[in-house]
C-alpha cells in the first residue's frame, strides 16, 4: 500500500472510528465516495469542531488571531469555507482520484 492509499486509510478510519475496515470500503464503493471527497469531508468537520472547541462564533472572531481585525476577517473565512465545502464549491482534488477515474 502506497502513502497515498494509508493517507486516505487513516481519513476513512477517522470518519467511521468504530465500523470495521471491510464495512469502510464497502460502503465507500458502493456510494462511489472518492479519496478526495473525503479529505473534503474530514476538513470540513475539523472546521467546525474547531469553531465549537474555540468557541469563535460567540465573539465572531478566529480565537488564532490576537489582532482582532485578523481574527474578525479569519472568522469570516472559514465561515464561508465551511459553506463552501458543504454546497460543493470547493473540493479536494487528490491523485488517486485520478489514477482511479
Amino acid at each position: 500500500m502506497n502513502s497515498e492509499e494509508m493517507f486516505i486509510k487513516k481519513i476513512m478510519r477517522q470518519r467511521f472510528p468504530y465500523r470495521p475496515e471491510k464495512d469502510i470500503k464497502s460502503q465507500s464503493h458502493k456510494w462511489e465516495v472518492t479519496p478526495g471527497e473525503y479529505i473534503t469531508s474530514w476538513l470540513r468537520l475539523n472546521l467546525l469542531n474547531c469553531r465549537k472547541e474555540n468557541k469563535c462564533d460567540r465573539d465572531q472572531r478566529c480565537s488564532f488571531f490576537s489582532y482582532s481585525d485578523l481574527a474578525k476577517q479569519n472568522y469570516s473565512i472559514c465561515r464561508e469555507m465551511i459553506l463552501r465545502l458543504e454546497n460543493g464549491q470547493i473540493k479536494c482534488d487528490f491523485d488517486i482520484d485520478k489514477k482511479e477515474g
